[in-house]
């Protein structure tokens, strides 16, 4: 079996470890990270390690005469906005938050008094695209938005779209999307194999911090992921989780794919909603795979039986805001960082808030494992006075 992987240098956190899996499990692998014009040779199977570069795997397809993957899938998957109207199309209207690509005041309308997040329809939420830095803020409601932003300049670049580099130069838009007031989600992981049958390998529960940045504008960003069994799911989120990724796969006709998310949003007083739905490898399954000695990832590819023996969860640790001094030796605890702890320098500041995918600040993103939640916790407490004894101000 001959796989290629397609993939971006900025994300090896999400190529490495899956490319050592199929490798583990006998199976050749060539990772391409750019010039995706110039790639020679036949593959039996092709892995996106990033939603924009779904066309290119349709091209490869194919010339190869492979078929996992569909026009359509590639449309609805990459843009967050066809994902919203196809799950509507599949009467999952009431789990899709509004929204709408504004081009015009009036199509703001429905949010008169409701907060709304302004997101690129293609694209992921550490990544920031407009040069006024609107993307992934929300804001109070329809007036606050028109106080804060070159709205006129927003409708215009969404009456054509713009040509996004950061995203394989596909044509992007801005919408503008409910937000959602939930404190609580749960995002499964799934994988459909190359029968188009569906696998839950796990899911996690998230929690939302909101971050006030003035009268008008805030952002409300996932604080860790933390691993859960069935019975800590709400029984609601239970009821959709399953028969949804079985029937977008079946209706995309989907094959060999992972799938991170979408998170469903869960709060005893209001609906359930979802949001972000990522074909692909997402950090959860990378650090689950590692805390089980590198071996999970190689049994789902190869349709193995597995337990998952250890769970895991991924945190910001708990560090005292302010400029960095001097740090001192943490090499003890190298095991637990995470994707994406940046080397600690001095003169690094550490904000009052921080988030995993948070660029440009100092933080650090650890990776527990452990049995359950108090296990989990104990570990987190313990490692974070330990950190914390590290860093001088």
């Amino acid at each position: 079996m001959k796989n290629l992987i397609l993939g971006f240098k900025r994300g090896r956190n999400k190529w490495h470890g899956f490319s050592e899996a199929l490798q583990n499990a006998g199976q050749s692998v060539d990772v391409v990270i750019d010039n995706f014009d110039s790639i020679d040779g036949k593959y039996d199977r092709i892995w996106c390690m990033a939603e924009s570069l779904l066309p290119i795997q349709l091209e490869l397809e194919k010339r190869y005469g492979l078929s996992n993957i569909t026009q359509k899938a590639v449309e609805t998957l990459i843009n967050k906005k066809k994902f919203d109207d196809f799950c509507i199309a599949s009467e999952f209207d009431m789990l899709v938050p509004y929204s709408v690509i504004p081009t015009c005041i009036e199509d703001l309308d429905y949010f008169y008094k409701k907060a709304f997040i302004i997101k690129p329809v293609i694209g992921s939420g550490s990544k920031q695209n407009f040069d006024t830095n609107i993307a992934y803020l929300s804001y109070r409601n329809k007036q606050a938005f028109l106080k804060s932003v070159p709205c006129d300049l927003l409708f215009y670049v969404n009456q054509s779209g713009f040509i996004d580099k950061n995203f394989n130069n596909l044509r992007n838009y801005y919408m503008a999307q409910e937000f959602l007031e939930h404190n609580t989600f749960y995002a499964p992981y799934f994988y459909a194999n190359e029968n188009g049958e569906v696998k839950h390998i796990f899911t996690v529960e998230g929690n939302l911090h909101v971050n006030k940045i003035d009268e008008h504008k805030f952002e409300a960003k996932p604080t860790d992921f933390m691993m859960v069994d069935d019975n800590e799911v709400p029984s609601e989120v239970l009821y959709y989780r399953n028969y949804f990724y079985e029937t977008i796969v079946e209706k995309l006709q989907i094959k060999n794919m992972f799938f991170a998310g979408p998170d469903f949003y869960f709060d005893s007083n209001k609906d359930v909603k979802i949001i972000d739905c990522n074909p692909r490898i997402g950090t959860g399954l990378q650090i689950l795979n590692e805390v089980h000695n590198n071996e999970l990832l190689t049994k789902i590819i190869l349709n193995k039986p597995f337990e998952i023996e250890t769970k895991f969860w991924w945190v910001t640790a708990k560090i005292k805001p302010g400029r960095i001094k001097q740090v001192k030796n943490m090499s003890e605890f190298q095991k637990y960082f995470a994707f994406p702890t940046p080397q600690l320098k001095p003169g690094m500041v550490f904000p009052e808030f921080a988030w995993g995918a948070q660029q440009n600040v100092a933080k650090i993103i650890l990776k527990i494992p452990g049995k359950n939640k108090s296990d989990m916790h104990e570990t987190y407490q313990t490692l974070c006075e330990q950190l914390q004894n590290c860093i001088v101000y």
